[in-house]
C-alpha cells in the first residue's frame, strides 16, 4: 500500500515532533540531575553565627618600656625595671564590621611569641598586673554617645583595649606575635617589631 504525499509528510512531521520532545525530556532530566542542592533556610543564619566572633585590630599597637608604674588605668608590677627593653604591649580589638555575634574575652586564649618562645598568658583583674598576664585596659564604643557594657563580652560596636604583659622583656629589633584565640572562632595574630630606640611609650603601628 502506498502513502500519498500528504500522509508521508505528516509521518515525517510526527517524527520530528517526537524527536524534539525526546530531546527536551532528556535535557530536563540532565538539568535536574546536575543542579546544585537547595540551600536550607537556616544556612545564612548559621554562616553569620560562625563568623560573628571575628576579631580585628582597631587603631595602632603600642609598646611600653619595662618599668613599674601605670599604663592607662592599669598598674604594672616590675621587679627589675629596664628602660632599654620593652615590657608590655597594648592592642585594641573589635569585631569585624557586620558581625552579629560576640566574643567572650574571659574564655579567649592569649599567647605571646618571640624568638621561638611561646607564653600562654592568663587573664587577670588583679592590681597590680604581674608578668605573664593580660587584662582589659579600657572599653570603648565606636558609636558616639554609646558606651561598652561592664562585662567581658565583646559585642558589635564595642572595642576593648588589651594590655599584654609577657614574662620575658624584648630587646630592640625583636619581633613578636600576640595571638588572641576566641573559643570556636578564628584566632587573631598581631605581629610587630620592637623599634631600635626604646622609649616610655612607642607607637608600633
Amino acid at each position: 500500500m502506498k502513502l500519498d504525499k500528504n500522509e508521508r509528510g505528516l509521518t515525517v512531521l510526527e517524527g520530528i515532533i517526537l524527536l524534539a520532545v525526546a530531546v527536551l525530556v532528556v535535557a530536563m532530566a540532565v538539568q535536574h540531575l546536575t543542579a546544585p542542592p537547595a540551600v536550607p533556610g537556616g544556612m545564612v543564619v548559621s554562616a553569620l553565627d560562625e563568623t560573628g566572633g571575628t576579631l580585628v585590630v582597631v587603631g595602632d599597637v603600642y609598646g611600653y618600656a619595662l618599668a613599674s608604674g601605670s599604663v592607662g588605668d592599669a598598674v604594672l608590677s616590675c621587679v627589675r625595671p629596664d628602660p632599654g627593653r620593652m615590657g608590655s604591649v597594648s592592642v585594641t580589638v573589635g569585631l569585624l564590621v557586620g558581625d552579629m555575634g560576640a566574643v567572650d574575652m574571659e574564655r579567649a586564649k592569649v599567647t605571646f611569641s618571640a624568638k621561638n618562645d611561646v607564653e600562654l598568658l592568663q587573664m587577670t583583674t588583679e592590681v597590680p598586673v604581674r608578668p605573664q598576664n593580660w587584662t582589659i585596659l579600657n572599653k570603648f564604643h565606636r558609636i558616639p554617645g554609646k558606651t561598652a557594657d561592664g562585662d567581658a563580652l565583646l559585642e558589635p560596636g564595642e572595642q576593648f583595649e588589651l594590655l599584654i604583659y609577657p614574662a620575658r622583656p624584648l630587646a630592640p629589633y625583636d619581633r613578636f606575635v600576640v595571638t588572641i584565640a576566641p573559643v570556636e572562632s578564628v584566632p587573631l595574630a598581631v605581629s610587630r617589631t620592637v623599634p631600635p630606640g626604646i622609649t616610655k611609650v612607642m607607637d608600633l603601628g
